[in-house]
């Protein structure tokens, strides 16, 4: 077309318009074979250049080199029609959606084999996950920022179902007998080594126009065995006088925190957090279970005295972990508190801050806590327990914490307990006594069912 526009285009009258004429030609000629062959089978190599070139190519560097009058004006059209176009969009993703998947699958089965192996080995997981999809990612929005978003939501379903493959592989390898049965450190060392390969692909560089639903943004971790033991001495006499059972629990738990240290932030953080968690849920639970019961105000000055040193300990332990659940640090101070106020209004308004500031709390557990502290007066467990039944039901139909977000939800509590400061001779009290309002605490009997007299023969 320049040698058109040079030697030729002079010849003809200016009227005529000749180059024009040779450019509609040449450009109807070349849409026309672009055409038959956009409708073979072309290998995806081949459907990338002609969608490169159809898009980029031709429009700014063969037409850029002559008289754009023509394109300008709209008079040529582009060289392939919408629906040529987009069956070629089509059968890219279609061929890339197979074509990575296979790899995918293909990566993965050979980081497993080695996954069982005694010996400390690199893994390149990762970045050959990311090399593949990064081969699409990054090619396809130099075509058109439409077909990259379409191949980006590809390339993350790919990433999805390769997630979910390793996950339950991963979940496999723990469950071997034989891979219990390795060494402390290698075990440590294998599972730091998986759980590295997790930050590589959350934040590969993807066009992301919606979250990747796969990955799981918390671990599901728990106390350390180890630590379990020293959990069962809490809340007991002995732990009112000595700190040894949480001394035990920091350190083993600190120990074994550190060992996991040489995790990727994102992962360690997570699991961090969760141990943070779980770690207080532990703590908690034995309290609310009722081991203990303080009878007296000195009692009730002790244990709260008890609750604000461990929390102290905990909260610099876990600071010493980088853990970033700040939002467990009060609840231990705010369960102290609840223990050792003695006017009921000022227990009311420490209710309704730990309500607030642990949403999934239930009335169950403000009760259990009550009967910790000896408080037998019904009329201000009612007050108190006003409190939290009002603020539950203002968050009736309200969405639950999510689950990183959960503490009381998951510490049963047992029964309420009977309220009487006297052994239990009901028996030989009458029921009119029974029903007097300082009673008004004790578990109402079940009706009796109703069953249906047997038919006389």
């Amino acid at each position: 077309m320049a040698v058109v526009r040079g030697r030729l285009a002079p010849a003809y009258p200016a009227g005529l318009g000749s180059f024009g004429v040779y450019l509609r030609g040449y450009h109807g000629a070349l849409a026309e074979w672009l055409g038959a062959s956009a409708r073979r089978r072309l290998p995806l190599a081949d459907r990338y250049a002609l969608l490169h070139w159809h898009n980029q190519v031709y429009p700014r560097e063969v037409l850029g080199l002559v008289d754009m009058a023509a394109l300008e004006n709209g008079e040529l059209g582009p060289l392939l029609s919408p629906g040529t176009l987009r069956g070629l969009e089509d059968e890219c993703v279609t061929d890339v959606k197979a074509q990575t998947r296979a790899a995918l699958l293909r990566v993965l089965q050979e980081d497993e084999e080695h996954w069982g192996s005694l010996e400390d080995q690199h893994s390149s997981l990762a970045q050959d996950v990311c090399e593949l999809l990064e081969e699409h990612t990054e090619r396809a929005p130099r075509i058109s920022q439409e077909f990259g978003e379409r191949m980006a939501h590809c390339c993350l379903g790919g990433l999805a179902e390769f997630l979910q493959s390793f996950q339950q592989r991963v979940e496999r390898f723990h469950e071997n007998p034989g891979v219990r049965e390795m060494l402390p450190d290698t075990y440590i060392s294998k599972t730091i080594a998986l759980v590295n390969c997790g930050p590589p692909l959350r934040l590969q560089p993807l066009p992301q126009p919606s979250p990747c639903p796969c990955i799981r943004e918390r671990p599901t971790t728990c106390p350390s065995p180890g630590s379990l033991p020293h959990f069962n001495k809490l809340m007991r006499r002995k732990w009112l006088s000595s700190p040894e059972a949480l001394d035990g629990i920091v350190g083993t738990l600190g120990a074994q925190a550190l060992a996991l240290r040489r995790m990727q932030d994102e992962p360690y953080q997570a699991l961090v957090a969760e141990l943070h968690r779980r770690a207080l849920v532990e703590y908690v639970r034995p309290l609310l279970r009722g081991r203990l019961r303080c009878s007296s105000a000195r009692t009730r000055s002790r244990v709260a005295g008890r609750l604000r040193e461990d929390a102290a300990q905990l909260q610099r332990l876990f600071r010493r972990l980088e853990s970033q659940a700040l939002w467990l640090d009060a609840v231990v101070p705010h369960l102290a508190e609840v223990l050792q106020l003695e006017d009921t209004p000022s227990i009311q308004v420490e209710v309704g801050v730990l309500v607030r500031d642990y949403p999934d709390i239930r009335r169950k557990h403000v009760a259990a806590l009550l009967d910790i502290r000896g408080l037998r007066n019904t009329a201000a467990r009612q007050e108190i327990l006003a409190v939290a039944r009002d603020l539950e039901l203002s968050e009736e139909g309200a969405l639950s914490p999510p689950r990183d977000r959960a503490f009381f939800a998951d510490i049963p509590v047992p029964r309420p307990s009977f309220c009487l400061s006297f052994p239990l001779f009901l028996g030989r009290l009458p029921l009119s006594r029974l029903a007097r309002p300082s009673l008004a605490c004790l578990p109402r009997p079940r009706p009796p069912s109703l069953v249906r007299p047997r038919a006389r023969r």
